[in-house]
């Protein structure tokens, strides 16, 4: 029966608290380990083969990111966001999901950030290589989808674990927690029952979808008017 999920990650808090939750829920969670470059596709493979019988899905959380606008970064930040971003995912992919095609299926996990669509100043690297990783997403939803394996591309919203990536450029990051709905951020581990639930056939139906999981913050546009006595903003 396949049980494992891999995790390739756990700098991010949210892929920490998926961790903590599906070892809960009965799934054995392996974790990438540190000295494995997540680009290097030979060191990758030699870890993912072991676990092939019983793979039941990946979470790939998004890399840390790297600050400064595009006219401040230097040639090596280029060459680690390449590396961090896009080469890893694309090695994860052809690694982990050859690997679920072979075996009947599985879930392909991006946990990644709204910043594939809404990038700021302050993270441009990050923000670039974002969004090419939707698109690998949606790449391999068609490569991989007949032979059962799911993609999922998951744009989570800021958090305050989040480097403060504040610029001119975007007022994003400025009161993040007052753009939430409920005008504070989420509880950790929010995310949680989602990507559980992506690991399961019955999400199959979003495959090659980006899920906006943002809880409706970057629909805040601050068309909100003052209420007496009350510590937010809201709609008339």
């Amino acid at each position: 029966m396949k049980h494992t999920v891999v995790l390739t990650s756990d700098a991010m808090a949210e892929a920490r608290d998926a961790r903590e939750y599906l070892v809960s829920q009965g799934y054995r969670v392996e974790t990438v380990p540190e000295n494995i470059r997540l680009w290097d596709e030979a060191a990758l493979a030699a870890f993912a083969e072991p676990l092939a019988g019983e793979l039941l899905g990946v979470i790939h959380p998004a890399p840390q990111r790297i600050l400064g606008g595009v006219e401040a970064v230097s040639e090596a930040d280029w060459s680690r966001a390449a590396d961090e971003g896009p080469m890893a995912a694309w090695c994860v992919t052809k690694v982990f999901c050859g690997l679920m095609a072979k075996n009947g299926g599985g879930s392909m996990i991006y946990l990644n950030s709204i910043h594939a669509e809404k990038p700021v100043g302050n993270g441009a690297l990050f923000s670039m290589g974002c969004g090419a990783v939707q698109m690998l997403s949606r790449e391999a939803a068609q490569d991989y989808g007949e032979f059962g394996v799911r993609t999922y591309f998951v744009q989570k919203g800021i958090a305050p674990t989040d480097p403060d990536s504040t610029s001119p450029v975007s007022g994003v990051y400025c009161g993040a927690d007052l753009r939430y709905n409920e005008r504070k951020f989420p509880e950790a581990g929010h995310l949680n029952a989602l990507l559980a639930f992506l690991l399961t056939p019955g999400a199959a139906a979003l495959s090659g979808s980006d899920l906006r999981a943002d809880g409706g913050m970057t629909l805040y546009y601050i068309h909100r008017r003052k209420v007496e006595g009350r510590p937010y903003y809201e709609r008339p």
